[in-house]
């Protein structure tokens, strides 16, 4: 069951097709790190390297045999790798 009318449910779907951020990334300054799981096939690691090459101050870190749930999975070597981003 819908919790929005159906007119407004078609109209958020409408958006999100046509919407992107990809335009505006190169525009961001501050150092970004991307991280990504290598098995990822929710968003695949494909979209990480495009972010990579819009995002000018930004590294791409890959994690072998992770998923897209890596955070929770791998919580500890998540914060190992984020935790030495940072401390560069």
């Amino acid at each position: 069951m819908l919790t929005a009318n159906p007119r407004t449910y078609y109209h958020q779907l409408s958006a999100l097709i046509g919407w992107t951020s990809l335009l505006r990334l190169s525009r961001l300054r501050q150092r970004t790190f991307i991280l990504t799981g290598e098995c990822d096939t929710l968003v695949r690691p494909y979209n990480a390297n495009i972010l990579r090459r819009s995002i000018r101050r930004s590294e791409l870190h890959v994690l072998p045999d992770e998923g897209h749930f890596f955070v929770v999975t791998s919580a500890k070597r998540t914060a190992k790798v984020v935790r030495e981003f940072l401390c560069r």
